[in-house]
């Protein structure tokens, strides 16, 4: 729940998907768009990682 939360904070879209799901193209949509936003949410954690180790590794160098 927590997870889905700060999910929802860092996807606005996942604040505002209000439909109601009536058919399996529907649910399809649904599970896709979260799927997407797992992706994308763990492309950031990756790419932030790498961030921070290369600033830490420049902070090394410089001393």
């Amino acid at each position: 729940e927590h997870f889905y939360g700060s999910l929802k904070g860092q996807f606005q879209s996942l604040q505002e998907m209000r439909f109601q799901i009536q058919n399996q193209q529907d649910l399809n949509f649904a599970n896709m768009w979260m799927h997407c936003c797992l992706i994308l949410h763990n492309l950031i954690l990756e790419i932030e990682e790498d961030l921070s180790l290369a600033s830490s590794n420049m902070e090394f160098m410089e001393e």
